[in-house]
């Protein structure tokens, strides 16, 4: 994988963590602002309710479609050692936007080792 493909991927991985900031920040505040049923107001959900419904659902695609991607490059890959496939492959699910900018740190964006063989050959 090139280095701009892996800044683009850890671009992706990181948008989940700008919603939930921008869902803590924007949407709860206006939501806990709307008036309570009972009090008169016929107002009932925010004007821009279905946009951010459309900008949650489009989150959440996101989000399993990068696990999607993950667990097929990491099966795929072999920077990761076989030992360990199945363990990443169950965190990746379990804590997906946990998971995901740490496996892509150590799988994606750090240079692969070198083998042995060209360390042998060197030496």
């Amino acid at each position: 994988m090139t280095r701009r493909w892996a800044l683009i991927i850890g671009a992706l991985t990181l948008v989940p963590w700008a919603y939930v900031i921008f869902f803590l920040t924007y949407l709860i505040p206006t939501f806990m602002s709307l008036p309570q049923p009972g009090t008169g107001s016929q107002e009932g959900f925010d004007p821009h309710f279905w946009a951010l419904f459309r900008i949650h659902l489009g989150a959440m695609l996101l989000i399993f479609a990068l696990i999607a991607f993950y667990i097929v490059y990491l099966f795929r890959t072999d920077r990761v050692p076989q030992d360990k496939k199945a363990l990443w492959a169950v965190v990746l699910i379990l804590a997906n936007t946990l998971a995901m900018p740490v496996f892509w740190y150590f799988y994606m964006w750090r240079p692969a080792p070198a083998s042995t063989s060209r360390r042998e050959g060197a030496a």
